[in-house]
């Protein structure tokens, strides 16, 4: 099956590129595409995973639009077609 994974922000700039569509057994996992998409791409597993390998705090992972934090999280099962968006959380600013 063919996922598509949406990064933004710093997890882009580790990517080089916004969108990357990967292939994956029909029986796949969310944890194991996010594994998979963080080893094919150099740098973007120290910016999703933290040292226990769980997902890091400020980065917002959503499956076809919803936060996966409020379902299964990486248990998640995944479709054809289905889309995974990375977003690190962003702070900053002045007043």
């Amino acid at each position: 099956m063919r996922i598509e994974f949406e990064a933004y922000a710093t997890i882009r700039d580790a990517v080089g590129q916004g969108t990357v569509r990967m292939e994956f057994p029909e029986d796949a996992t969310l944890g194991e595409a996010l594994r998979a998409f963080a080893d094919d791409h150099d740098g973007v597993a120290p910016l999703v995973f933290d040292g226990d390998g769980e997902i890091r705090p400020n980065v917002n992972v959503l499956h076809n639009d919803e936060n996966v934090r409020a379902g299964a999280g990486t248990k998640t099962g995944l479709s054809d077609g289905d889309t995974v968006t990375l977003a690190p959380g962003i702070a900053g600013g002045s007043v």
